[in-house]
């Protein structure tokens, strides 16, 4: 099987995800550009192995996208599958255009995304794009319906586990290993909850450095992610939360040191169309407490199971959740373990044996069925 994807930018997940789904098929992964410009220069893509990558060239718009004439080259060349990545770049648009004029059939993958009340032009311009596509690859519930409000065809809508945790990633250490992991790395408090995330206001860490403020300073909140700036210093000290502490960026192999010795996850975010950070948190056996302005949390929490929702402007139940796990060690490792059971349902691997059923349906049905 020949597939051809249009992507973005190479980031970790990704290259990650197409190193596996290339085990499977012969794969050509397009890409705008090499890197977003509102990344940390640390934030670098895995080695390309199991695919062919190809960089195009072209003038870049935004932080993350381009326009990319030279895409129209590879659409003439004969594959069983094209996917595009999204739909929001010059590049998608352009080669969206020319493949609906020369009557080239193409998925569009979603990673997620929420109904807004758009203008009607901006409603217009979502629903002719998206509506463009052949099928559509969704990463779950919530993701059908803004796929469907926005022009997709119900019947060539097809879900998939999104994740970036691969199967050797999926372990939960037990409470004596994360004691001596908390020695190592200089952790003082007791129990400790982290964050991983930019530190953008998009991320809702101010959120949680003020639920870390009305808990017992036994308790710590690391955030993790970058360099916090004056402004959550200042936030941290106005919120009497002197049990948070603010670590820079890491790469996978420290920061699994750090999701290996937390006791729990907060995931606090004003919006993230998914939220890749909760399946990780949700591989190392983390109960989480995660906003419901993710489509992540909406997918994978399961209220007082494996985690608990919360609007992320409410910090006093974001306190209370938080302490409530602190406090009960029975209920969080019984959490974590359940946690640990949805993670074993989205992996990479999973991902991709997904991506080459679906397709195969897909030609199946293209083809009458036969």
């Amino acid at each position: 099987m020949k597939i051809l994807y249009l992507n973005n930018i190479p980031s970790p997940y990704r290259v990650d995800f197409f190193n596996e789904l290339g085990k499977h098929c012969q794969l050509t992964v397009l890409f705008e550009r090499p890197n977003a410009s509102d990344r940390d220069k640390r934030w670098k893509a895995e080695e390309i192995r199991n695919f062919k990558g190809v960089f195009l060239k072209g003038k870049k718009i935004g932080t993350d996208a381009s326009f990319c004439p030279g895409v129209i080259q590879y659409l003439k060349k004969d594959y069983d599958a094209i996917i595009l990545g999204g739909y929001s770049s010059p590049t998608y648009m352009f080669a969206m255009e020319y493949m609906k004029l020369r009557k080239i059939p193409f998925f569009m993958n979603a990673d997620g995304g929420f109904i807004k009340s758009d203008t009607w032009f901006i409603r217009k311009i979502k629903t002719h794009y998206i509506g463009l596509a052949s099928a559509w690859l969704s990463s779950g519930g919530e993701t059908d319906k803004y796929l469907k409000y926005y022009g997709a065809d119900a019947d060539y809508i097809y879900q998939y586990s999104f994740s970036s945790v691969s199967e050797k990633q999926v372990s939960h250490p037990n409470e004596e290993e994360k004691r001596c992991l908390k020695a190592q790395l200089g952790i003082m408090e007791s129990k400790v909850a982290i964050a991983v995330g930019q530190y953008i206001p998009r991320k809702g860490f101010d959120y949680l450095i003020q639920a870390a403020g009305k808990i017992p300073k036994e308790y710590g909140v690391l955030l993790i992610g970058g360099h916090a700036g004056a402004e959550y210093s200042k936030l941290r000290d106005m919120s009497s939360a002197s049990n948070v502490h603010f670590l820079d960026f890491m790469k996978k192999e420290q920061l699994s040191l750090y999701y290996r010795a937390a006791d729990i996850f907060v995931f606090p975010t004003r919006e993230d169309i998914w939220g890749l950070v909760l399946n990780e948190a949700m591989s190392y056996g983390l109960p989480c407490v995660a906003s419901v302005k993710a489509n992540a949390s909406i997918e994978l929490i399961e209220e007082d199971k494996n985690g608990y929702l919360i609007d992320p402007e409410n910090v006093d139940l974001m306190a209370e959740r938080m302490l409530r796990l602190f406090q009960d060690d029975k209920k969080r490792i019984w959490m974590g373990a359940n946690a640990l059971k949805i993670a074993h349902n989205f992996t990479i691997e999973k991902m991709a044996l997904q991506h080459i059923d679906i397709i195969n349906k897909w030609k199946k049905c293209m083809n009458g069925g036969s």
